[in-house]
């Protein structure tokens, strides 16, 4: 169970990428990028609330409404 700030419950991290996409807010500016060090060793910066890593295509997501606390970012898979 995956759980936004907001209390909003997704039964998976794909679920999550679907909502936010759902609301055509995956190209939405995060006010506060964020830096992720990926699972392919680059460490990248989060720009949107739905973002693939440009090295190995590993998509991260976040909700509009927890946009703001980097812990709640979560990873989708591959090309998700």
């Amino acid at each position: 169970m995956v759980i936004a700030k907001c209390g909003c419950e997704f039964s998976t991290n794909q679920s999550l990428v679907d909502k936010v996409r759902e609301l055509a807010a995956q190209d939405k500016q995060m006010s506060n990028p964020a830096l992720i060090d990926c699972e392919c060793g680059k460490q990248i910066e989060m720009t949107t609330l739905v973002y693939k890593c440009p090295h190995c295509k590993m998509t991260y997501a976040v909700t509009p409404c927890s946009a703001d606390d980097h812990n709640f970012i979560v990873k989708a898979g591959i090309d998700y």
